[in-house]
């Protein structure tokens, strides 16, 4: 009988004991008990796995596919499952993968694939984690080695290999001799596993140990890079796991480019090469092209695959930008203005600013076919030169430049002319690409077809010129886009910063920015915080009865500025509830308030009356609705 069909024989009637040779489990002692404790292992180990995965190759594995070969009973394809996207397990014996199959579909889990041998070999699949634990003791050396060569070729690039390689046995002469009398001569096997209370059909399989120069000579040739190493003793048998890594691609701004390949476009070299009015007069020849405008005034939603990353952007921008009722926002290279037409409708003065003057006809076309819901300020249009921004001085509380900014040839003028309009404590946002754009192939396809400006975003550049500029800080937000999905359990593992998904989570988000830069930069001059936004919001009220009604002093406890009440959307004046009247009156406040500041007014009022005294940002919010101080009487 070969070796190979005694396996299958013993794997078929021992699938937990001739993975893990303990008595308990052996198939007359397997209950719930034992299984649970059986895979339990298996969970301490891939545990195990992707700490040093983590510690030792600075690999969060924030992977969708994994080969779990030789997987056995399942041992370890259930805690696979639970952390991965996908886990293909193979293994020799069909009984192995059918105890396998059913603690996978026990648990719910539909992310699994088991496959033969031979349906494994039909294709040559890539995975990002290729795993063989217990595996190659049972296989003699020189198919071992065959075995090791497959599967470090299966390795994806930035893919992680892990294999247990047995190396030593540590027995003596009298084992080694009563070993391999047990395995030629089967009435001998049968007393020894009497002796020891074993069933009497129990094998003895040979165990296999290997030469690791070559194991590592083998990994070496398949691109594989050894990382760490760990040392482990099952029994008499000394093993040594090894993880190695196949080295990612180099992404393309990492590729050298051949010196005669005329068609790489150099962006530095580009811009040298460009003047301003050659760059304008492109832009304007791509709208004036446009046979249908519809795909530009449907933007965010004109395609459902760009709407999520538009939208998340958006909403990143404008929770950094601090947006009130009543400001004046500069949408740089609004295009088409469906950003600007948000804006609007968030109850701001959006300048479009372009240069293309078809870009603003189709802005103003938006406006009038979707103008925006309510009385809100309306939108000016103005054509740039891509030089001055023909608007004053300290004109502009907001700037938004959404992926507009990396067109610009002369980024340091363009800092400077937002520092310039911008009014002192303003915020200008960007969403923009990032270091290595101007080499992606759209990028490269933008420059070459249509002569457009792809150009890297360099933030300690762009410090460094916004500084000079005036600019007093850089604010860069941490954002995901792609969401990771998983289960309650997982969920609840990442919010309190722990578990395989926390990881997962982080290394997805680190990759995410590792070519996006959305950023902030605040003008000089101080907090900009006004009473048309929430934020900073507080009053003390103090209120005494007097003969004709109440005198009440309002005191700014908060951060923001309040404004006069004849600024209109954002303007402070105390109010007065009465209990049968809620917004009774209002008394208007003359001037502005600072931090600190008081105002004292009066309110005359029915000799009976019971009231409740607040103060008020005109079209934004009562500040007892921000749980902030107010006085009843």
């Amino acid at each position: 009988m070969s070796i190979r069909h005694r396996w299958l024989r013993f794997a078929e009637r021992e699938p937990y004991f001739s993975v893990l040779a303990h008595d308990r489990y052996l198939s007359p002692n397997i209950d719930d008990d034992a299984t649970a404790a059986f895979l339990a292992t298996g969970e301490g180990e891939v545990r195990e796995l992707f700490e040093n995965l983590f510690t030792h190759l600075n690999s969060r594995l924030s992977t969708q596919s994994v080969l779990e070969f030789g997987c056995g009973p399942g041992r370890l394809v259930v805690p696979f499952a639970l952390r991965v996207g996908h886990v293909t397990a193979v293994d020799v014996s069909p009984s192995m993968l059918r105890v396998a199959a059913k603690h996978v579909a026990e648990r719910g889990f539909v992310n699994v694939t088991f496959e033969s041998l031979d349906e494994f070999r039909r294709d040559d699949r890539r995975f990002d984690l290729v795993n063989a634990h217990l595996v190659l003791q049972r296989i003699a050396p020189r198919e071992g080695e065959a075995l090791i060569r497959e599967l470090a070729s299966r390795v994806a690039d930035d893919g992680v290999s892990v294999l247990q390689i047995p190396c030593r046995i540590r027995e003596s002469k009298v084992t080694a001799a009563t070993r391999w009398l047990r395995s030629r001569v089967p009435p001998i096997n049968t007393t020894v596993n009497l002796a020891r209370r074993r069933p009497s059909h129990l094998p003895l399989m040979p165990t296999h140990v290997y030469d690791l120069d070559r194991v590592f000579a083998i990994l070496e040739e398949h691109g594989l890079t050894l990382h760490y190493c760990v040392s482990v003793k099952h029994g008499d048998v000394d093993s040594v796991i090894i993880h190695s890594r196949k080295p990612p691609k180099p992404p393309l701004a990492a590729i050298p480019q051949p010196l005669d390949d005329s068609s790489f476009i150099d962006v530095k070299q580009l811009i040298a090469q460009s003047s301003m009015e050659e760059l304008n007069a492109k832009a304007e020849t791509y709208f004036s092209s446009l046979d249908n405008w519809n795909h530009h005034l449907a933007k965010p939603f004109a395609r459902a695959d760009d709407a999520p990353a538009l939208l998340i952007n958006l909403a990143t921008i404008l929770q950094g930008l601090r947006l009130a009722p009543g400001m004046t926002v500069l949408d740089f290279g609004g295009g088409s203005g469906w950003l600007s037409r948000i804006v609007t409708q968030l109850g701001c003065e959006a300048i479009v600013l372009d240069v293309s003057p078809t870009a603003l006809q189709i802005a103003r076309e938006l406006y009038e076919r979707l103008p925006p819901i309510g009385e809100h300020p309306s939108p000016r249009f103005l054509l740039f030169d891509g030089r001055r921004i023909e608007l004053p001085d300290r004109s502009v509380d907001r700037v938004i430049c959404f992926d507009a900014f990396h067109h610009s040839i002369n980024p340091d003028d363009v800092l400077g002319e937002l520092a310039r309009i911008l009014v002192p404590g303003g915020i200008a946002a960007f969403a923009e690409p990032g270091p290595n754009h101007s080499k992606s192939a759209m990028s490269q396809f933008e420059m070459r077809n249509y002569g457009v400006v792809e150009n890297d975003i360099d933030l300690r550049e762009i410090w460094r010129a916004a500084r000079q500029s005036g600019f007093v800080d850089m604010r860069v937000a941490a954002f995901n886009i792609p969401p990771l999905h998983m289960n309650r359990e997982e969920y609840e593992e990442l919010l309190e910063g722990r578990g395989i998904m926390f990881e997962r989570w982080t290394e997805s988000s680190r990759r995410f920015m590792g070519e996006v830069r959305n950023f902030f930069l605040i003008r000089a001059g101080g907090d900009a915080l006004d009473s048309r936004g929430t934020e900073g919001l507080s009053c003390r009220i103090e209120a005494a009865r007097d003969e004709s009604g109440f005198r009440v002093t309002a005191t700014n406890s908060g951060r923001a500025m309040w404004l006069a009440s004849a600024r209109g959307i954002g303007g402070v004046a105390v109010g007065c509830h009465l209990r049968d009247a809620f917004d009774f009156q209002r008394v208007a406040i003359d001037e502005n308030v600072a931090p600190g500041g008081s105002v004292t007014v009066h309110f005359t009022l029915p000799a009976d009356s019971n009231p409740e005294f607040d103060c008020v940002s005109e079209g934004v919010t009562w500040f007892a609705q921000l749980e902030h101080g107010r006085v009843v009487y």
